[in-house]
């Protein structure tokens, strides 16, 4: 089968609709499916599928708002099955649904989260949902979403019949560490935005008074140099690196726990790749995470769940105390995500789809 994908952003970018495309393309390739990703960054050549760059016009504040002059144009000259676009409040995918209408090829849209704005922001998603998403939910024959929160935001905005859950995947071949115990951080992966509220694992880490030390991992969205000088003014010992996609098993390795104070999440790979890792994950309890921490952790998942800066402050402190007494826990979670989340499951998964939507055009 031809599959063209349309993603807004991609490897060497970090973010988890970067890695699910770049996973989901690579394994789709592996399964024998010829597979063509668009984009707007200058990627690195892939052995197994192409990736095609184009230059796009960036709107301030909004890293997915990013609009390529004739990319429906230039999908439709595509010789495909079937069109693939990511993320709810890109432009990606409208441009991809022109492409499906023009062509008559089928479309599936994939929703990795339903982001919960304020302000501005809530203003241009009120905007995008009346428009742009229109035509996309319409247009799109599937919509695959994964998180089961995504599901039911979607579900009064299009036939409820179009969605099928599928959640991301994460290479457990890929993430093997030493014990956590060894680890030398307190680390944040992720993009520096707002709403994953970096700031508040700094100020938690600066109340707390130990001696631990931060890691934050990630591609910067404007905050970075408050979030420097916030650490500055808290004297908490912290190191801010962007890394390459590749690196990242090294930073899990390094790490003693990773935490994701996150405003809003879909299914974040962070917490996939945390737990394969053997890395205690702490995180708001936002999109996937109340359900997926309970499969994992079980009983004692509200160890790892925090409402808020005081909640990670006392999770923290207990963790930092007692880090013998999550050695059981931790281990469990990592053989869970080992049996249930591998991203070969999850392509195949999503082939199915694929499959049967080509089928019905």
């Amino acid at each position: 089968m031809k599959i063209t994908q349309a993603v807004h952003s991609f490897p060497p970018e970090i973010g988890g609709v970067e890695r699910h495309t770049y996973e989901l393309s690579g394994y789709l390739s592996k399964m024998g499916e010829d597979v063509v990703v668009h984009t707007t960054v200058e990627s690195k050549k892939q052995e197994k599928f192409a990736v095609k760059s184009h230059w796009g016009l960036r709107f301030p504040f909004f890293s997915s708002v990013i609009w390529v002059p004739f990319l429906g144009l230039k999908l439709a000259m595509e010789d495909t099955d079937v069109y693939v676009s990511h993320g709810y409040g890109s432009l990606m995918p409208f441009c991809t649904a022109l492409a499906s209408i023009i062509t008559g090829k089928p479309f599936v849209f994939t929703v990795h989260g339903y982001p919960q704005l304020s302000g501005l922001g809530r203003i241009a998603q009120w905007i995008y949902r009346n428009t742009v998403a229109r035509v996309v939910l319409w247009r799109a024959k599937k919509i695959i979403v994964v998180s089961r929160e995504a599901k039911y935001f979607l579900q009064g905005q299009t036939n409820k019949n179009k969605l099928v859950y599928i959640p991301n995947g994460v290479d457990t071949n890929e993430f093997q560490c030493p014990p956590f115990t060894e680890g030398e951080y307190i680390t944040y992966v992720g993009r520096l935005d707002k709403d994953k509220r970096v700031g508040m694992l700094i100020n938690a880490m600066g109340k707390m008074g130990k001696k631990e030390k931060l890691l934050v991992a990630g591609n910067d969205e404007g905050e970075r140099p408050g979030l420097v000088e916030l650490a500055e003014n808290l004297g908490v010992d912290a190191e801010f690196t962007r890394v390459e996609p590749e690196e990242m098993p090294r930073v899990y390795c390094y790490s003693k726990a990773i935490v994701l104070p996150s405003r809003y999440e879909g299914f974040s790979l962070v917490w996939l790749e945390a737990m394969a890792s053997g890395r205690p994950m702490f995180s708001t309890p936002v999109g996937q995470a109340p359900e997926l921490f309970r499969e994992v952790y079980g009983e004692n998942a509200e160890k790892f769940l925090f409402p808020d800066e005081e909640g990670l402050i006392n999770r923290l402190n207990y963790f930092i105390e007692n880090e013998e007494e999550f050695a059981e826990i931790v281990e469990r979670a990592q053989e869970v995500v080992k049996e249930k989340y591998s991203w070969k499951a999850m392509a195949e998964k999503t082939l199915k789809v694929y499959e049967s939507v080509v089928r019905r055009k």
